[in-house]
């Protein structure tokens, strides 16, 4: 098949094509058709500068299709019988009323114009659904490699009460591919859910990506992120606190190089009182790479005994790449613990000095202060195979710049 712009006939035949219930249809169409009206994202600014810039990002071009989906995605599965695990499409399909129940109930498309154009063109994804008290103890993990001009891509994580799981998800490839993926976890009351993402597309590619967890009482959500390809990277990793006694962490990493630019924004909001998070990103920068954060603690009125707590650190290997960090508290309680703090710098020369009067000549040393620079986030990985990967995306990173 040719190449296809996105518009409310494509949205239909490709409802139609998957004899999708009337409910989901409607909601595609509904999403397209306020496209249109909605604000493109947010992105980070500070006084006298816009750092991204997306709006010649041609997405009603990204329709194209083919006969064969050239795109695959493997699942890696061992989970107790009651646990579901489905591509989101079959989901649809086998349990109608769990998606539907779940299915945009965290992110919601009307957010945003990219957000709306992916409710109304995703073509994949994942559902997971964990009953009560069930707990998963292998990860859920899949790995993606993309040979599309467009992948769209929604993951569902739902685990009820006192029931927990780990799922990782990898996506590598592309080609001048727009990524577009959203992320909804809901974890019930003493629920834990545990989200790794592995992001390693090519230099060409671009990816826009919203990833948000609810908890419940006593509830938990954590998050891995790791951005390590595109040429351009949008991305929102955040949770809404709206039990008592639940907690967040947010960790991030990525590594630029060449003139990747990446956009990363990260926050909490606390609704419930006796809650914590724990916001902490690191990343290197080399070549002309840039990355802007902004990171947003909000404990809201009902929020009391809140400890709150984001940090971004990122090392410029090179003189010319640039970082730019915006941390922010928005508290509406008195009776809190917050704090906020970004740090950027490039290597230490008395470090190189150091490992060099220890025989360690300075290209050696600065790969290791690399990898060192990485560790705190490295150890707080949920399951040893990702951090392998992790660990072989940084090597490699070195090695295209000869670190």
């Amino acid at each position: 098949m040719s190449a296809q712009e996105i518009d409310a006939d494509f949205i239909q035949e490709l409802s139609d094509e998957r004899d999708e219930p009337d409910w989901l249809r409607q909601r595609r169409l509904n999403a397209w058709g306020s496209y249109d009206d909605l604000p493109a994202p947010n992105v980070i600014q500070t006084p006298g500068k816009r750092w991204t810039d997306i709006n010649e990002l041609d997405v009603r071009s990204r329709g194209r299709r083919t006969e064969e989906r050239e795109t695959r995605t493997e699942i890696e599965a061992d989970v107790p019988d009651e646990v579901i695990v489905a591509e989101l499409e079959d989901a649809v399909r086998e349990h109608e009323e769990l998606v539907r129940e779940n299915f945009d109930s965290v992110v919601r498309w009307d957010e945003n114009s990219l957000l709306a154009v992916h409710a109304a063109a995703w073509r994949s994804g994942l559902f997971v659904y964990v009953p009560e008290g069930i707990e998963v103890e292998e990860p859920i993990r899949t790995t993606t490699e993309v040979n599309e001009e467009a992948r769209f891509s929604t993951t569902v994580v739902v685990a009820e009460e006192n029931a927990s799981v780990t799922v990782a998800e990898s996506v590598e490839g592309g080609d001048e591919t727009y990524f577009s993926s959203v992320v909804e976890v809901v974890a019930g009351d003493g629920a834990e859910v545990n989200y790794g993402a592995l992001q390693d597309l090519s230099d060409d590619s671009y990816q826009f990506t919203a990833k948000r967890g609810v908890t419940g009482r006593d509830a938990s959500v954590n998050w891995i992120d790791g951005c390590f390809g595109t040429a351009l990277t949008k991305s929102t990793v955040s949770t809404v606190i709206e039990g008592e006694g639940s907690d967040t962490r947010n960790y991030g990493l990525f590594f630029g190089t060449g003139t990747q630019h990446f956009d990363l924004e990260t926050w909490t909001r606390h609704d419930a009182p006796n809650t914590t998070c724990d916001m902490f990103t690191r990343g290197v920068l080399d070549d002309r790479a840039v990355s802007a954060y902004e990171g947003t603690i909000n404990v809201t009125q009902p929020a009391y005994e809140v400890d709150a707590y984001q940090t971004e650190n990122v090392l410029l290997v090179s003189d010319e790449a640039e970082a730019d960090a915006s941390p922010r508290l928005e508290i509406d309680n008195h009776n809190v613990k917050c704090s906020h703090a970004a740090t950027m710098g490039q290597i230490d020369d008395e470090e190189l000095f150091y490992m060099g009067s220890r025989g360690v000549d300075e290209e050696a040393a600065r790969s290791l202060i690399i990898e060192g620079y990485f560790e705190p986030v490295l150890g707080e990985l949920p399951f040893p195979e990702l951090e392998e990967d992790f660990r072989e995306l940084i090597h490699d990173k070195m090695e295209e710049t000869g670190r």
